[in-house]
């Protein structure tokens, strides 16, 4: 009776993959590899609802997603796992992209997890995973990502999206996994995101989705290569994919390549292998102020911040005060109140810490 399960089984696998099988470089070995890879997906956004259908649809075995944060309308032009149901009731999207998931194929594990992905708790989250990919609209969490790719040895997809322009970069770091589900020469290896960018950009000198905008088919083609890379990587392909970083608009069409070269010898983390964000002396802390509904964030080691620049981006959000001292903003669509100082802190007119740093990333970027 099991044999028979099993053969059955295998037939649907079969006629499921069947168009992906016939790829030179998948067939059934290529299969069943995807089948036996657990990858991390975080942030459940526009980015990570993107790659993770392409990935379920693809068979990878186990997805593990992360994120802290609740659907809603806005989300609906360009986060393809919800419906409007889903914000509606405003539905955890961890949850709501599970169910999307295996409603797309139920032959795989979907473990979402609800949760601020921070210090304290991801490596823990990390545990078992065999990719790490960047659904992320912040650089606080993509560094903590870094860290945690470095440390262990995990591949880690890049990515970002704003506008109508997006990037993707691999990175594969020293030591080439080893010990690890996928493994490289380490003369294969590439630059980690601090070699690349040694330090992010300072809160509000970027533009986030929620001040530039975003379009639907930059996240189809920055996502569409994501996965690309991470079924290539998960099924041995190591060899079989361009190491640049990308930056593709398809709104004008350009793609280009941008090359990385090799590891830095002077890089904190993948050299010296410093873990600033894994260690939690760096990155974004919040303290809930007694007696008030108003989360502080204080963004870490950051000059100071650009404010008539920020004013002109906030200004189409709601209505702005602005002094030498602060630049308040009363966001229109959120009835809450952000006062942001020189040096990045903020006040986040909320009490819940999770919602106060979900706002503070979409407004002003860290």
């Amino acid at each position: 009776m099991v044999r028979q399960e099993l053969r059955v089984e295998s037939r649907k696998s079969e006629a499921r993959y069947h168009r992906q099988m016939l790829l030179r470089d998948f067939g059934e070995s290529g299969q069943e590899k995807l089948g036996d890879a657990s990858v991390l997906v975080v942030g459940c956004g526009a980015l990570g609802c993107g790659v993770m259908d392409l990935l379920a649809r693809a068979g990878v075995g186990t997805i593990r997603l992360v994120d802290r944060d609740v659907v809603q309308e806005t989300n609906l032009q360009r986060q393809v796992l919800y419906c409007q149901a889903d914000a509606d009731a405003s539905r955890p999207k961890a949850i709501a992209a599970a169910e999307r998931l295996l409603a797309v194929n139920p032959h795989i594990e979907v473990e979402p997890v609800v949760a601020d992905f921070h210090a304290d708790n991801a490596e823990d989250i990390t545990a078992g995973m065999s990719l790490l990919v960047d659904g992320l609209d912040n650089f606080d969490t993509r560094y903590l990502l870094n860290d945690l790719a470095v440390k262990h040895g995990l591949p880690y997809i890049y990515a970002g999206a704003v506008g109508t322009g997006g990037m993707v970069m691999p990175i594969l770091p020293r030591q080439g996994g080893q010990g690890q589900a996928i493994q490289w020469r380490e003369d294969a290896a590439t630059p980690c995101l601090r070699c690349v960018f040694p330090e992010p950009p300072p809160p509000g000198s970027t533009p986030t989705c929620d001040t530039a905008g975003v379009l639907g088919p930059t996240i189809a083609a920055v996502t569409a290569h994501q996965a690309a890379i991470a079924l290539s990587l998960l099924i041995g392909r190591i060899d079989g994919f361009d190491r640049s970083m990308h930056s593709i608009d398809p709104w004008t069409g350009e793609d280009r390549q941008m090359r990385t070269g090799v590891p830095r010898e002077d890089c904190s983390c993948c050299h010296d292998r410093i873990f600033e964000w894994l260690d939690g002396s760096r990155g974004t802390d919040t303290e809930s102020l007694c007696g008030r509904d108003t989360v502080q964030l204080l963004p870490a080691g950051h000059d100071l911040l650009d404010m008539e620049d920020l004013a002109a981006r906030l200004s189409p959000h709601g209505t702005i005060l602005h002094d030498e001292h602060a630049l308040r903003v009363d966001l229109a669509n959120e009835d809450v109140r952000i006062t942001i100082f020189p040096d990045g802190r903020a006040l986040v007119g909320v009490s819940d810490p999770i919602q106060a740093r979900t706002l503070y990333d979409r407004f002003i970027g860290s």
